[in-house]
Parts: structure tokens; C-alpha cells; sequence
């Protein structure tokens, strides 16, 4: 975090956030700031670097209770507590895979723990004779160091139960952390699945080493074995999929469906931690469904960067739901990493392993209620080529220099979408042979991106187009130097995905023209603005 505005510092140097409450909203706050003129808490450290997140978190907290407040004032109901399911897997398995880890540790020390075997020869051991022997090759503890293990042993063991017989997990914090951030869960040290977590991870200590203290006294104690494989986490299911099979001629995700892979998998990582692909259900993914349809579309940058579950936390009543189809469309995603990860033999060790986003999975989208693209209207049209541009040769900057002019032109006359018209090169725009009519080529030849399959498509040129001068401006290009494979506009920069950054969807004349546009109830026009 680059600044941390409401950040000071007490008289001793520990850190807090500190933010003022406007005074119209005190009377309001939840407790316990309620008639405060501050909303006060440690940040528990007086290191900057280690403020970062409790600062992010304490942020989070004070802008939801500013929200809740500004509720109350205006008489609305609090926004009710979403029931979602937590990301923790069961807390028996938690407990299972922390004893087993805290056993397995206690091997490796029974046989290859004594630091003076792993450190030292016998030739620097001979050099100080006042030491006592030991056999620096035997895997075994020596008498010494078993002593001092044993000691080790009998005080953590009564400081763990006490701690358990104090229902105070505190103990086991940075072991409870640890585990999760192994695991790519989420780490939320005021919610009460993080303390449960913490719990279930301080009995495994207490188990585990009264299991050690057993052993230390020659009893036989097994150390359970690791879970069955559950494949790969989402993570390197993620990455074994974004590079493909490696064969010559298999397909590879293109960089806008990348762009929404990213997005696909960082919010299912967000709900459910970077989960194994086996332990990832039909439930889990309906879970994820449920609650990614609840996050609305075209959020502010500052509610975007949001993770999921904090996300929901807010009231994002303002903002329009994602369509159906678009969360079928991020489940079409997972799925598709699911199906490669399986076909690569990754999940072979999963039993009865079946596609959590599979058949089942899909919301049921309502074809008489999808929404038709908005027109524009003959004013928005009238406002558009009303600018500068066309009345007196403008050209905006961020425009795209000619693109500003024909892009609008392009779109209203071919109907071909804006990203595809931007992509364009000169070869792009050529003459039928056969015919003698010029055509527009929308492919992806030249690492082109288009919709889907069937958008490859060659558009007849408007013969107002041709009369006003499109075929002229092209041949200004070729005279000018530019090779038949350059774009069709050199000042339109591309984006990671090859759409134009100053013309993918709109140029900023035409953006321009449409917020100073009167709102028109006349029919639409026949011009999308899509």
C-alpha cells in the first residue's frame, strides 16, 4: 500500500488507524464506535512493512461501518449478513493433516535432528577435543540431545494444554497462519472460522505431542499416513492449462480469454482458498456460483480490487447484476481447466472424480429475457458526427489521428464491432478479384482477436465510405511508406489483447459527444453501441 492516510503513531511507537467520524454520523456508528469521535484500533506493531495489511483490513472494517452508518441515518434496514459457506475445509481434516505434519517432523528429528551431525565433520569435531564424542554418521539421537529434546517436549506440551484447557488458540497463531497460507486460504484472524481453524490446529498440537511424549518414552507410536492424493491445486491446474499440451497443433487459450481466466480463477481462489481440485465439489461450485452472481458488474477500480468475501461485505445496491450468462461464462472457464487437468491424468488418484462445473452446475439463462444491445439514438448519432471531427477536421487527442474520424463511420455503416474494426490492417481492406467490390476482412489472421468462430466474416465497403475517401486515405498509407500488413491505424495503440486501446469500443470524440448529448426519445437508430 503506497499511502496509509489515517495511519499514527502513540507515544511508545506502535502504530494505529485512526479515521474521524463525521459528526452527522456518530449518533449512527455500530458499537462499538457508536457516538465516537474516532474509530480507533492497533495495528499491533511499530513496523510499517508489518502495518501493511492489518491497515488494509482495519480500512476495510471502518469504510463498512461508515456504510452501515450512513444506512441507519437514512432509515434503512442493515444490510443482512450474507450466509455463505466458508472456505475452511472441515476442521476434522485440519486437525488429521497438522498431526500428521507435527509427527512426521518428530521422525526427522528422532533420526536426522541433531544440528552437530548436519554441520560438522569428524576432522573440525577432532580440532576440539573438549567436546564430547558423538557418532557424527549414526541416525539416532544422542544421549544428550534426547535429554534435551524430552525437556523441549514435556514444556510445549503443558503450554499447549493449557492453552487448549483456555480455549485461547492464541498459542498456535503463526502455526495456524502458516497452515492456511500453505494451503492458499484466506486468512481472516476476526472471523470465526479462522479461531475454529486455529482450534482444531492447537488440539492437533496437543495430541501430537502427547503422541512425542509416548514415544520419548518407548512407546510405539505411528505416524498416520498422508491423505489420499486429491490432484493439483488450482493453482498449477491453472498453469498446466495456460500452456497447453506443448503438441503441434493444440489449441492454446488466446489472451482475451486469459485476461478472463485470471479473473475466473483469482475469485474462486478468493472463496474457496487455492483448493485441491478433488476436494472441490459439486456443493463448493454451487456455492461459488451463488455468491459470484451477487458481485455486480462495472464496479469503481476500488470495489473491483476488492477480494470476493470482502467484497460482499459491502452494499452494492448502486451497481447492476452480472447477467447469467456471463457467470455461466466464467464457469465454462474452470471447467475447461478442470477437463485438462483430468485428461492429463492429474486427478487418476481421485475416486469417482467428476467436473465440479460440469452438467448441473450452469444457471439457466432465460432467452426472452437477454438483454438486446443499446442503440443508439438518431440524437446520439446526430451528436457523435456533429463534433469537431466531422464539422472542421478535428483531430482529439487519445483519438487515434484518422481513426477518430473513420472508426464511427466504419461501425455505423459495416455494423462490425469497434475492437474488430480497430484491429484492421491495410491488407485487411481489399479488393475482390473476381468481383471488384472492397471488402473488410474480419479474421484473426496477423494475431487478430475476434468474438467467437463465427465472427470471421468480410463485410462489403459502403459505397459512401468509398465516396468520401476511404480507399484514398488507404493508399495515403501505402504511399507513405507502410507495408500492407501494417495497421490501418498507426496512431491506434493495442492493447494486451490486440484491440486498440484508444478505439476498442469507442473513440474519444465519440465518447466526448455522447456526455454532452441530449437523451432522445425518438427511435433507435440503427447504429449499436456495441
Amino acid at each position: 500500500m503506497a499511502r496509509m492516510a489515517y495511519r499514527t503513531t502513540d507515544r511508545n511507537g506502535t502504530l494505529y488507524f485512526r479515521r474521524v467520524i463525521p459528526a452527522e454520523l456518530r449518533p449512527f456508528m455500530p458499537a462499538p464506535w457508536t457516538g465516537k469521535a474516532n474509530w480507533t484500533k492497533s495495528l499491533g506493531t511499530k513496523e510499517a512493512r508489518k502495518a501493511v495489511q492489518p491497515y488494509a483490513r482495519c480500512l476495510s472494517d471502518c469504510e463498512a461501518d461508515f456504510t452501515a452508518a450512513e444506512r441507519a441515518k437514512r432509515g434503512e434496514k442493515p444490510i443482512a449478513a450474507s450466509h455463505r459457506r466458508s472456505a475452511m475445509p472441515p476442521l476434522e481434516e485440519i486437525e488429521a493433516d497438522v498431526l500428521a505434519e507435527l509427527l512426521a517432523a518428530d521422525d526427522a528429528a528422532r533420526t536426522d535432528g541433531d544440528a552437530r551431525k548436519q554441520l560438522q565433520t569428524a576432522e573440525e569435531r577432532a580440532c576440539l577435543p573438549h567436546l564430547e564424542a558423538i557418532a557424527l554418521g549414526g541416525r539416532w539421537m544422542e544421549e544428550d540431545f534426547f535429554e534435551g529434546y524430552g525437556e523441549e517436549l514435556e514444556l510445549l506440551h503443558g503450554d499447549y494444554a493449557r492453552a487448549l484447557a483456555r480455549q485461547n488458540p492464541q498459542a498456535v497463531d503463526a502455526e495456524c497462519r502458516a497452515f492456511l497460507r500453505r494451503r492458499g486460504l484466506p486468512i481472516e484472524p476476526d472471523s470465526g472460522d479462522y479461531r475454529e481453524a486455529a482450534l482444531a490446529v492447537l488440539r492437533a498440537h496437543v495430541r501430537a505431542y502427547e503422541a512425542k511424549l509416548e514415544r520419548h518414552r518407548g512407546k510405539v507410536i505411528a505416524t498416520p499416513a498422508p491423505r489420499r492424493g486429491r490432484g493439483p491445486t488450482l493453482s498449477e491446474a491453472y498453469a498446466a492449462w495456460r500452456s497447453g499440451s506443448g503438441a503441434r497443433g493444440s489449441k492454446k487459450p488466446g489472451e482475451r480469454t486469459l485476461l478472463e481466466a485470471d479473473y475466473a480463477v483469482r475469485r474462486l481462489t478468493e472463496w474457496h482458498g487455492d483448493i485441491r481440485l478433488g476436494d472441490l465439489t459439486r456443493e463448493k461450485a454451487r456455492d461459488f456460483r451463488d455468491n459470484l452472481a451477487r458481485v455486480p458488474t462495472r464496479l469503481p477500480g476500488d470495489l473491483k480490487r476488492l477480494p470476493m468475501r470482502d467484497l460482499l461485505k459491502r452494499d452494492l445496491g448502486a451497481y447492476a447484476p452480472q447477467h447469467a450468462a456471463t457467470i455461466n461464462k466464467t464457469l465454462n472457464i474452470l471447467a475447461a481447466i478442470a477437463n485438462h487437468a483430468e485428461a492429463a491424468g492429474s486427478l487418476d488418484g481421485v475416486p469417482d472424480f467428476k467436473n465440479p462445473f460440469g452438467k448441473g452446475t450452469k444457471l439457466v439463462v432465460d432467452a426472452r429475457a437477454e438483454e438486446k444491445r443499446q442503440s443508439f439514438s438518431p440524437g446520439d448519432l446526430k451528436a457523435i458526427f456533429g463534433t469537431g471531427v466531422y464539422q472542421s477536421g478535428e483531430r482529439p487527442r487519445g483519438g487515434g489521428g484518422e481513426a477518430a474520424f473513420w472508426l464511427p463511420l466504419l461501425a455505423l455503416l459495416s455494423g462490425a464491432r469497434q475492437g474488430e474494426l480497430a484491429q484492421l490492417r491495410i491488407m485487411d481492406l481489399a479488393q475482390d478479384r473476381e468481383v471488384g467490390v472492397w471488402l473488410l476482412d474480419i479474421s484473426t489472421a496477423g494475431g487478430r482477436s475476434i468474438k467467437t468462430a463465427s465472427s470471421r466474416r468480410k463485410i462489403p465497403v459502403h459505397p459512401e465510405l468509398e465516396r468520401i475517401g476511404l480507399l484514398r486515405y488507404r493508399q495515403s498509407l501505402l504511399d507513405s511508406g507502410a507495408k500492407p500488413d501494417a495497421s490501418l491505424w498507426p496512431h491506434v495503440e493495442a492493447d494486451r489483447t490486440g484491440h486498440g486501446r484508444n478505439g476498442s469500443t469507442d473513440t474519444c470524440a465519440t465518447r466526448q459527444a455522447l456526455r454532452t448529448a441530449p437523451r432522445c426519445s425518438t427511435p433507435s437508430g440503427t447504429a449499436s453501441r456495441s
